[in-house]
């Protein structure tokens, strides 16, 4: 989803016009970024929490050259999912088809490991 994409959505959610969610929707970033900064979290409720995370220096390679590089410690934003979203995305006693594929893939490997 892009940005006009979210403003169009939350007009029609709320019914306010596309002026006053443009401005909202400035702020709220405005809001988040200065959190960050200052607090290194930023709360939306019913959502979530962004925090702050310092990923630890490390070696790689230069994926054209294969030459070995090191890999600067640096802040990034990361996203904690409250219980009630994760409810949501993954509700209880329902399993995808891929995951009821792979028990299936599963029982019939053990079937066959146990004829030999």
């Amino acid at each position: 989803m892009n940005r006009d994409e979210m403003i169009s959505g939350i007009m029609r959610a709320s019914g306010i016009n596309k002026a006053n969610v443009n401005r909202f929707y400035e702020g709220l970033i405005e809001l988040a970024k200065k959190k960050l900064a200052s607090d290194g979290q930023f709360v939306l409720p019913g959502l979530g929490v962004l925090r702050v995370k310092t990923r630890k220096a490390r070696d790689g390679r230069n994926p054209q050259t294969g030459e070995k590089i090191r890999i600067p410690r640096k802040k990034v934003v990361r996203f904690g999912a409250y219980k009630d979203l994760k409810e949501i995305l993954n509700p209880a006693g329902k399993e995808t088809a891929e995951e009821k594929d792979l028990e299936l893939e599963m029982e019939k490997e053990k079937e066959t490991g146990k004829e030999d």
